[in-house]
């Protein structure tokens, strides 16, 4: 049985694709279709643009778009900066206490971009 056997692709308009990635991803934020993801199974890197969204019954699916790649969004991540956006790192910085996350207690880089 293949991902997709008993789904149907369906085909969005930009303004709903982003809509559903939006609403959908609960994991990464998506703020236009040309954003980029990497799927940590199959290393492929793609855009909104290129995910398979699909319905099964009623509830609507997102799948990576590399063909017989079994991902979910769950293990999809941030190209360069992967398990975590820039909003996040900053908080994580914040509830450290430090202002910017670049200085060491010397003033020196303590920790760069993941």
């Amino acid at each position: 049985m293949t991902l997709l056997e008993n789904a149907t692709v369906m085909r969005a308009n930009l303004a709903d694709r982003l809509a559903i990635l939006q609403a959908y991803d609960h994991f990464r934020d998506w703020r236009t279709v040309d954003d980029e993801r990497v799927c940590v199974l199959c290393d492929r890197k793609f855009t909104g643009h290129e995910v398979l969204i699909s319905t099964v019954g009623e509830e609507l699916e997102l799948h990576c778009p590399t063909l017989n790649c079994k991902s979910g969004m769950h293990q999809w991540v941030y190209p360069g900066n992967p398990l975590l956006s820039e909003t996040t790192y900053e908080d994580w910085w914040h509830a450290l206490g430090s202002s910017n996350g670049a200085e060491g207690a010397n003033g020196a880089s303590s920790l760069g971009q993941i």
